[in-house]
């Protein structure tokens, strides 16, 4: 009897736990179109960190500038980035693209297999 009480427990707190580990998506669908970053590499941002701050030229004022965001959504990109790429992030839209010399590539937010447009 004592050990089926330990293994209600230890099951209960997995699921539980299953569940609060879980992105809300809808939540980061909506702070997700709240970032802008319009922004030259001048250096790549440090990877040793999940949150974004970014040091180049803006694409809109031609000025050094920074884009902070402490959203992981650009991690996932981090394999994609190189100096001299242009990283375009639109403040209402949910669409991120690397821009190169010669490609561009656009990633739509993906949260639990679920695309947003």
């Amino acid at each position: 009897m004592k050990n089926c009480f330990y293994f209600v427990i230890i099951l209960f707190s997995f699921c539980s736990c299953n569940n609060l580990l879980k992105p809300d998506c809808d939540e980061s669908e909506k702070s997700n179109r709240e970032t802008e970053c319009l922004i030259i590499f001048d250096k790549l941002p440090v990877f040793s960190t999940p949150y974004l701050n970014a040091k180049g030229t803006s694409l809109i004022t031609g000025k050094q500038c920074e884009c902070e965001d402490i959203g992981r959504w650009w991690m996932q990109y981090k394999n994609y980035l190189k100096k001299g790429d242009t990283i375009i992030k639109r403040k209402g839209e949910l669409i991120f693209s690397i821009h190169k010399k010669d490609t561009i590539l656009r990633f739509n937010y993906e949260c639990e297999g679920k695309i947003y447009k």
